[in-house]
């Protein structure tokens, strides 16, 4: 037996085996020769002899670890299954430094069969055993730089590496692979730069430190490694012959094409091939020269033709026509690139690319005849993301939504990671009116790419869409912050500026339209929608001014002239009132049937005191549409002005036969009301009130109708809810005073008090509850105060003289009261007297 191991340690493995032979021979259950001759066996690649040694061995000694290693070793590439099985079988067994080969085969076995994480726990295991194993640590790296996206964590295990053996050629340029996955170029270029200190004849390397130096934009540098290259090869012709080609590539890469164009036509001069001439004209292409290059392609096909004029029907020629097509889609010479792409598909029946753009070509043409191309494309070639995307294209060109929504999710499975497969189907989601889903899409779009600045656009208008105004106002605003075109920034300003309208924001809608304005400055819809703005701030002579450059640019606007003869009622006066009447005489002259300019017209009259004509005039209105709820409603008011409660009565019914809303129940409450129908009021006010609960007009008609029937408490509760809708309204909070007042609330009464007076500091009437409240409080001097205010705002008041001589009657003012008295009794003589 040490005889056989003597001669198999020194590599005498014939006289081994025969040593080991006859051991066996006289002891067939020694498992140690068993697993020396195997191990000799499988160094002589006698592996079936080897394997049956082997299992011999671990049949007699179950316990035997290397036998199982050994075994594993010989099949793990003809059975991978038993190899684990051995391997894993023999760490069981002996899991110490001495057998951490085990750990390295089985790892090196999960890496084939695509199991990442258990793979990177066996090599770890083999540095935990020896820490001075290379191969475990870039085996690490390369699982996490190729296959999981861990590029830090892989940068550290061959940084490791590199400690270990910092002449380790592999571990520098897989580390540069890692730096330049995470664009940290300048430290991949010091990694290859060590890596060709360390093998400066590897071509290969020199070539990556060029592309890395082109992508960091040092041209000079990566040209400089190109002619390194040419001269390390200068004893290789084939080497020196491709070096213009190698020159031009360079140099129409870092998009110097006038001088690649020129090296190419240098080599095609001395070499003219037909893929000299196709090369210069793909250059030509991305230098725009597409005339120059359809001369390029069409030299190259004479030279490729034969001596009967016969192009060959070879992949090659039909490419020739194809780029030639491209060039003509580049021109618009949309005829000539259909002939070219045909005559690519004639020579080469299985060029999918050809079908393609043959399709899109046909499909500017306005034929639909395009989609039989995109399906022979997708036959040739199903995983064709374009021919998806082009049919997608025609598909929503025909209004077909969902069809092509459907060939962008076939897209989608081809590119999970396409931006314009994600952002198209949102767009198309969008058309389809499922914004929602849009939404969904357009955030993918964002979350690929985050400067994609149109997938913000586009989701702020699905947002709005859904009422989102929140996040639709965050997205135009994150548009607004890049550079965009002068088209979509103006759609921007008028589609945030709309949403600012909805949302009732008209200050912020204002700016926004301005800023529209700006860009757009002979768009007369902007200038009406500014003026919309100043009207609704009331700001009306901006309003005007507004609608005068709406008219400028459009004289025939009849929406101009309705929103200035509004914005000329605002100012109430005799003089803005006719200016408005003129306006919408105009807006009615300019269209007739214009029942909006009626009705205004129609609450002019009724404002100039014409009631009869304004009567007729909305009469008219309801000759036109007998639907027309408005003009019911104005036509009740301008009854109810009259004194024809029952005309306004008829029409206000007839407006809410077509439409039930709060403000219409609420006129009739009040029509009601001053008709004496108090119980048929308060059914209306309530009524609305459930309508819309946020109708704030119709809880205070109600509260006046509770504190007129003395329901005080009741009153108090619904001048509350007024004031919880309009905390402003100074009427609400005085009769809650005088209500309060009533029912001894005297805190709360006094409140309310101080707060109407700062609301309204020039209300007689106000001045004159208080006064009252303070005399019922017996607090004299303060209601003197009060009354002789309220006598300064509103100083013929009998009433108040009175109050005032009681006052001060009581304060002992006996000379003042009397004076009071006296003047209380003229005013009342003389207004009786009226």
């Amino acid at each position: 037996m040490k005889h056989g191991i003597y001669f198999f340690d020194h590599s005498i493995l014939t006289t081994a085996i025969q040593d080991f032979t006859a051991v066996i021979r006289e002891d067939p259950s020694n498992a140690q020769a068993r697993l020396y001759r195997g191990r000799a066996y499988a160094k002589q690649q006698q592996y079936t002899n080897a394997i049956q040694d082997l299992t011999a061995a671990i049949h007699l000694d179950p316990s035997c670890w290397l036998a199982f290693y050994y075994r594993g070793c010989i099949v793990r590439e003809i059975d991978p299954k038993r190899a684990l099985q051995d391997f894993s079988v023999s760490v069981l067994i002996n899991d110490t430094q001495e057998n951490f080969s085990s750990f390295l085969h089985r790892g090196i076995i999960y890496s084939k069969q695509h199991q990442w994480s258990i793979a990177i726990r066996d090599f770890e295991s083999v540095i935990a055993l020896n820490s001075s194993i290379i191969f475990a640590y870039l085996s690490i790296g390369l699982i996490l730089l190729l296959h999981l996206d861990q590029y830090y964590e892989a940068i550290r295990q061959f940084s490791n590496a590199i400690k270990i053996d910092p002449l380790n050629v592999r571990a520098y340029l897989y580390r540069a692979q890692a730096y330049h996955k995470i664009h940290n170029l300048s430290n991949a270029v010091k990694d290859i730069n060590r890596a060709i200190h360390l093998y400066p004849d590897k071509a290969e390397l020199r070539i990556l430190r060029g592309q890395y130096l082109m992508l960091l934009k040092k041209y000079e540098l990566a040209s400089f490694c190109i002619h390194q290259l040419a001269k390390m090869n200068e004893g290789n012709e084939e080497f020196f012959k491709a070096q213009p080609v190698q020159q031009a590539l360079i140099q129409s890469f870092c998009q110097n094409h006038s001088k690649a164009i020129e090296c190419l036509r240098e080599a095609a001069t001395s070499h003219p091939e037909p893929s000299m001439f196709v090369l210069l004209g793909k250059i030509q292409m991305k230098a725009g020269k597409t005339e120059d290059a359809v001369g390029s392609f069409k030299q190259a096909v004479n030279l490729l033709m034969t001596s009967e004029k016969i192009l060959p029907p070879t992949f090659e020629a039909a490419e020739m026509y194809y780029l030639m097509g491209l060039c003509y889609m580049e021109q618009i010479n949309l005829l000539e690139a259909y002939d070219a792409f045909s005559m690519a598909i004639r020579l080469h029946a299985c060029y999918p690319d050809a079908f393609y753009q043959r399709g899109l070509c046909q499909m500017q043409l306005k034929q639909t005849k395009c989609i039989r191309d995109f399906n022979r494309a997708l036959v040739l070639c199903p995983s064709h993301f374009q021919a998806y995307m082009g049919r997608a294209a025609y598909y929503e060109s025909k209004g077909r939504y969902s069809k092509a929504i459907m060939n962008c999710n076939e897209a989608i499975k081809i590119n999970p990671n396409s931006v314009r497969a994600y952002f198209y189907r949102g767009t198309l989601k969008y058309q389809n009116k499922t914004f929602r889903a849009a939404i969904e899409d357009l955030s993918k779009t964002i979350d690929l790419d985050n400067t994609c600045i149109l997938a913000y656009y586009n989701r702020a208008i699905c947002y709005h869409q859904i009422k989102n105004f929140r996040k639709a106002l965050k997205d135009y605003g994150i548009s607004l912050l890049h550079q965009l075109s002068k088209e979509i920034v103006l759609k921007v300003f008028i589609n945030r500026g709309l949403l600012y309208m909805e949302l009732g924001d008209y200050a912020n809608a204002c700016e926004d339209f301005k800023e529209a304005a700006l860009l757009s400055p002979g768009e007369s819809q902007i200038f009406q929608a500014i003026g919309t703005c100043h009207y609704r701030l009331n700001e009306f002579e901006e309003a005007v001014r507004s609608f005068d450059q709406v008219l400028r640019l459009e004289p025939i606007s009849v929406e101009a002239y309705i929103g200035r003869g509004n914005s000329y009622m605002k100012n109430g006066d005799e003089t803005s009132l006719e200016r408005a009447r003129k306006d919408f005489l105009k807006a009615i002259h300019l269209n007739p049937m214009c029942m909006k300019a009626r009705i205004c017209l129609g609450y002019n009259l009724q404002a100039l005191g014409k009631l009869q004509s304004a009567w007729n005039q909305l009469t008219v209105v309801i000759a036109i549409d007998s639907k027309c709820d408005t003009a019911y409603e104005g036509r009740a008011s301008v009854s109810l002005h009259m004194g024809e409660m029952f005309s306004a009565l008829q029409d206000t019914n007839a407006a809410l036969k077509l439409t039930t809303t709060a403000p219409l129940l609420t006129n009739r409450g009040v029509i009601n009301q001053l008709m004496g129908y108090l119980s048929c009021a308060m059914k209306d006010y309530q009524q609305a009130i459930s309508v819309d609960p946020k109708y704030a007009l119709a809880y205070f008609s109600a509260a006046n109708i509770y504190f007129h029937n003395h329901q005080f408490s009741q009153a108090r509760c619904y001048y509350s809810e007024v004031l919880k809708l309009e905390p402003r309204n100074e009427s609400a909070i005085m009769n809650r005073a005088v209500t309060n007042t009533i029912l001894k609330n005297f805190e709360e009464a006094k409140e309310d008090f101080e707060k109407a007076v700062c609301l309204c500091p020039f209300s007689a009437a106000l001045y004159f509850n208080r006064a009252n409240f303070y005399n019922a409080l017996k607090q004299y001097e303060l209601a003197e105060k009060d009354i002789s205010t309220a006598l300064s705002i509103q100083p013929n008041d009998a009433m108040m003289y009175r109050l005032r001589a009681d006052i001060r009657a009581k304060l002992g003012f006996r000379r003042e009261a009397v004076e009071d008295y006296k003047q209380a009794i003229s005013i009342q003589e003389q207004t009786d007297y009226m």
